[in-house]
């Protein structure tokens, strides 16, 4: 039978040449899946850093302050990459006043999905305004995306330009924008929580809504963050969450009170103090 077919598996071992190919490492680019390992603990692991969509479990909790953060901390700790927060919000929040305190985004989303040759890092630069931490900030307009775009093709375009995205997906966890991401395994899921009673009530038809529309292994690899959002702020509702939720989703992660990010004005990632850029890097870890 390999005499007739010569990509039989016979008539390959027959051709060393073949095989060196079939070996060789994926070039810089390749359309090829990041691996994910098991580490002791059971969770799944990146085994390099995973592109991320946070969400809020309602308004106010922190989603926009969390991504910077993420893209902050991943900048500082893994310099090889090019983390670029890009607005995946309903019509445009607040991504680009609180994101670029260095130099003004020169385009949006809509704008950067409209010019040629998008995919290209220089193209992406150009569009996006810049954070002294070394990260891009991509806001969008109010605007509809371009005809037949969506966050599908804003996320190949942007990891096929060697960026790393974190998309400010805001609230609710409802929002039709990010459908495309959150139905692809290889964006991790981080839902952020504001550290009040209301809030951990309004988490509970979030998770429901997420469990029944994406499964609860989907939700398994979620990390919930609670950010401590007023100097009063304790840590009872962690202890809460981390009781009654610990076992349903990966981790439960908290950011401290800090009087940088409650200014309310653009975010510097030196200003943070050190407890908050530490609980920024942690969480970073525990999506790997």
């Amino acid at each position: 039978m390999s005499e007739n077919f010569p990509d039989h598996p016979a008539a390959l071992s027959s051709t060393p040449t073949d095989l060196s190919l079939l070996l060789r490492p994926a070039p810089p680019g390749a359309p090829t899946d990041v691996v994910r390992m098991h580490p002791r603990n059971g969770y799944l692991l990146w085994a390099d850093l995973p592109p991320v969509l946070v969400l809020g479990s309602s308004g106010g909790s922190g989603a926009t302050t969390t991504a910077l953060g993420l893209a902050g901390a991943a900048a500082y700790d893994y310099g090889e990459h090019s983390p670029i927060v890009v607005d995946a919000t309903t019509t445009g929040g607040d991504l680009a006043a609180r994101g670029c305190d260095t130099i003004d985004a020169a385009g949006t989303v809509q704008s950067w999905l409209n010019m040629t040759h998008r995919s290209l890092p220089s193209t992406v630069i150009d569009s996006c305004g810049e954070n002294s931490s070394g990260v891009g900030v991509l806001p969008r307009g109010p605007e509809a995306l371009p005809r037949r775009e969506t966050y599908s093709s804003v996320h190949r375009d942007l990891v096929e330009a060697g960026c790393l995205p974190v998309y400010d997906g805001g609230a609710p966890v409802t929002n039709r924008m990010v459908a495309p991401l959150l139905s692809d395994s290889r964006i991790s899921l981080v839902i952020t929580l504001a550290a009040r009673p209301d809030a951990v009530n309004r988490l509970k038809p979030a998770l429901i809504w997420l469990d029944d529309n994406y499964s609860q292994y989907h939700l398994a690899e979620a990390v919930i963050v609670v950010t401590r959002q007023h100097p009063k702020d304790g840590p009872l509702v962690t202890e809460h969450v981390r009781k009654y939720l610990g076992d349903v989703v990966r981790a439960v992660a908290e950011i401290p009170y800090d009087a940088h990010l409650g200014s309310g004005g653009p975010i510097t990632w030196r200003r943070l103090a050190p407890p908050t850029r530490a609980a920024y890097r942690q969480l970073v870890n525990l999506l790997r």
